[in-house]
């Protein structure tokens, strides 16, 4: 049985992301979901991110939420990453940073959860900005304990 209070705030996340998106008022802003899997934990994540415009040049601030599904465990976490996204003459765009996780684990019941900070890097390809839906992949890499070790993710921006 999933907690109800994970499913919630990632909710609340999802409402909050999808009502600032506006607010910005950047043609270069957008909302969208990712998925994907980790490992340490082995789980299935899903949630929302805001693709925000760029705070300098090449230079993206991509906040999430995911809530994480398996291995005996529910996770939540709000990411806060920072991309930078090499220049191409084409529609792929890799792109390599890092960033903080504030992740929240239920292995018993809400009375034996914890929260913690961690940090991780990342590196992906960005594609599709051309056709108006814009896509990703990309793998995090945990450097600290309170994260996963790996996740790989797909996402997709509106």
């Amino acid at each position: 049985m999933i907690p109800r209070r994970p499913v919630m705030l990632v909710l609340a996340v999802a409402t909050t992301l999808l009502l600032a998106a506006p607010g910005v008022g950047r043609a270069d802003t957008s909302i969208g979901l990712h998925g994907g899997f980790s490992s340490g934990p082995d789980q299935f994540i899903i949630g929302p991110h805001l693709n925000l415009s760029p705070v300098a040049e090449n230079l993206y601030i991509v906040p999430s939420g995911e809530v994480g599904f398996g291995d005996d465990i529910t996770t939540l976490a709000f990411n806060g990453d920072l991309q930078y996204r090499f220049e191409t003459s084409s529609e792929v765009r890799p792109y390599a940073g890092g960033g903080v996780a504030l992740v929240w684990f239920d292995p018993d019941g809400p009375f034996d959860s914890e929260t913690n900070l961690g940090v991780h890097i990342l590196g992906g390809i960005f594609f599709g900005r051309l056709n108006g839906q814009p896509m990703f992949v990309d793998v995090k890499a945990g450097l600290t304990d309170e994260v996963p070790d790996w996740k790989f993710q797909f996402g997709i921006n509106f």
